[in-house]
């Protein structure tokens, strides 16, 4: 008998989160899963879905408190008769743990992805939901701890299993990086420092238009490439306005959202990832796979991916100089830089390939119905 599985998010943006759900449903064996993915509220992009796997249902949920979504999912979990449903997030906790729970569903999975919150009232809603579902999934054990320690969770309840990167499609390629580069009129002298994320708060990204003012005085030919966009909230008004103020603007460089990451990645010199919070970052996994150095924040799960001094950099988010420092030591020493970016090639394909993500949560699901089999 197959597991019928279901993942329950709110939106479908290009976002880490929900790459890395698609990545999963992609990729599961359909011989052990029947797939469905639940969308509460708005689908931007599909991001590559398989849809010849995976069952896609949109609710398009009405704005602010839509009390019928309860009774939509409700209705939905008892008549599709799910072994397992995999809610994500503050987006659906609430929204997708009671109805599964009324609706009896065998077991109940919660994922946290990185940012949880921790003012008092949202605090004590997690707490409930948290322990009412079955299992915790955590990206990384950094942030499994985190939420423990936070919110009042124990921390035997919580599990954490690593994204994982296709590190053959992720890798390292000449002609890329010259198609790329020539395709936005960069040089073989510019050096050009990117990133992938939404231009949102919580990916930090003025810092480096801070820092990028920093180093042009010593480094002249320094690009910043953003790579991402979001259709809620884009800070990318307020970033372009910053480049201007600081003079800048002609330096950094806004493309958008891109269907070939990894021949977008091709193109950088060297990665950075200043985000104020991570749990286990999608794109800094792929920046790795790509065999570039990386400039990370010290926050969330990216210790357990950068390993400062050995395959990337590490600096405190709320330190500028510090930034400016990392990054300089970078683009001054070339040789450190082809060094780290081969230890990061070489971490990716160890530790954490996209198949040892997929047999983990294969295995993972596996015993959950095992469990209820036994009766536990």
């Amino acid at each position: 008998m197959k597991i019928k599985l279901a993942h329950l998010i709110n939106f479908m943006s290009p976002a880490g989160k929900e790459i890395g759900i698609v990545k999963l449903l992609n990729t599961l064996n359909p011989d052990q899963f029947e797939t469905t993915l639940i969308v509460t509220d708005k689908i931007f992009d599909q991001l590559g879905l398989n849809m010849n796997k995976t069952k896609l249902i949109v609710l398009n949920k009405k704005k602010g408190n839509d009390l019928n979504i309860y009774f939509k999912l409700y209705h939905l979990f008892k008549d599709e008769q799910f072994d397992i449903v995999h809610t994500h997030a503050w987006g659906t906790l609430v929204e997708g743990i009671l109805p599964a729970k009324l609706a009896r569903v065998p077991v109940v999975v919660h994922g946290e992805h990185g940012t949880f919150h921790k003012d008092f009232k949202r605090k004590v809603v997690q707490k409930l939901f948290f322990n009412w579902a079955d299992y915790l999934l955590t990206v990384s054990d950094v942030l499994a701890d985190e939420i423990s320690a936070t919110i009042g969770i124990k921390r035997s309840k919580l599990h954490a299993i690593l994204n994982g990167v296709d590190v053959e499609k992720f890798a390292p390629n000449e002609q890329q990086r010259m198609f790329y580069r020539k395709e936005h009129k960069f040089t073989d002298k510019d050096f050009i420092i990117g990133t992938v994320g939404r231009p949102k708060p919580v990916k930090n990204q003025q810092l480096m238009i801070r820092a990028l003012k920093e180093l042009l005085p010593k480094f002249p030919s320094t690009h910043f490439v953003i790579i991402g966009d979001t259709p809620l909230n884009s800070q990318k008004g307020y970033l372009r306005s910053l480049a201007g103020k600081l003079g800048i603007d002609d330096h950094v460089h806004f493309l958008g959202v891109k269907q070939d990451i990894p021949g977008y990645l091709n193109m950088f010199d060297l990665f950075v990832l200043p985000s104020l919070s991570e749990g286990c970052s999608n794109v800094l996994q792929e920046a790795m796979a790509t065999g570039l150095p990386i400039v990370a924040s010290n926050v969330g799960g990216n210790p357990e991916l950068i390993r400062h001094g050995e395959n990337g950099l590490l600096f405190d988010v709320h330190d500028l100089n510090d930034f400016v420092s990392q990054l300089t030591r970078l683009m001054k020493d070339e040789k450190l830089r082809e060094k780290y970016g081969q230890n990061a090639r070489q971490s990716a394909v160890r530790d954490f390939s996209l198949q040892t993500m997929i047999s983990a949560y294969s295995e993972f699901y596996i015993n959950a119905m095992k469990n209820v089999q036994k009766g536990k």
